[in-house]
Formats: C-alpha cells, sequence, structure tokens
C-alpha cells in the first residue's frame, strides 16, 4: 500500500552559465510505505523562471496541492537546498536569502566545497 508523500525541502538550481538568473525549484519526494521501502519516489519541478520567488511559491503550493507534505524534525524549519550555482556571489545569496525569509524556509547550501 502506498503511503503519505512527503518532502523535507525544495531544491533550487540556476539553469544557465550566464549573469541571467534563470530558476529552476523542485521537490524530490518518496512514499512513507510500510509495503516497499522506496516504493513512490518521484520529482515535481517548475520550469525555468526569471522570478526565483515565483519559482518556489509555485512548486511549494502543487507540491501542497497534491497532497505532498513537507516534514522535518521538531522546532526547525523546512529546507531550501541550494543545488547549483553558475553565479555565486553576495548579490545571489542575498536574493536566496530573501526567498526563504518571506516563505519562512532554512538556506541549506548543497554546493561543492
Amino acid at each position: 500500500m502506498i503511503g503519505q508523500l512527503f518532502t523535507t525541502g525544495i531544491g533550487i538550481y540556476q539553469q544557465y552559465p550566464c549573469d541571467d538568473n534563470k530558476w529552476i525549484a523542485e521537490v524530490f519526494f518518496e512514499d512513507e510505505s510500510h509495503a516497499q521501502l522506496r516504493g513512490v519516489q518521484g520529482t515535481l519541478a517548475t520550469k525555468y523562471g526569471d522570478d526565483l520567488f515565483e519559482c518556489v511559491r509555485t512548486v511549494k503550493q502543487d507540491a501542497e496541492n497534491l497532497g505532498i507534505r513537507m516534514l522535518s524534525l521538531p522546532n526547525t524549519k523546512f529546507k531550501l537546498y541550494v543545488k547549483r550555482l553558475f553565479v555565486d556571489n553576495a548579490e545571489v545569496w542575498k536574493q536566496i536569502e530573501g526567498v526563504a525569509k518571506e516563505l519562512d524556509l532554512e538556506v541549506v547550501s548543497c554546493l561543492p566545497k
């Protein structure tokens, strides 16, 4: 039997190696099924867009509409995973932090050191 679908947060990617901010927001989800480990897995993503806030807000709302729950430990926020940046500077990080604050998410860098 398929269990409740869940995710721990939203991943963001810059799409192109240029000065333009083209973003993709993505939710990777699994089920809580007791029948089979990783019985259901999937990805819900936006098309690339110029507005990071709109990309993240849209994929978050779509996940909620599909019944995908965001799970986190008690007293922690849901995550905004930064997975790929072509332009890695203070202005981009300010934009990311602003989106996280607006949507009550915690920024987690998944970038290589």
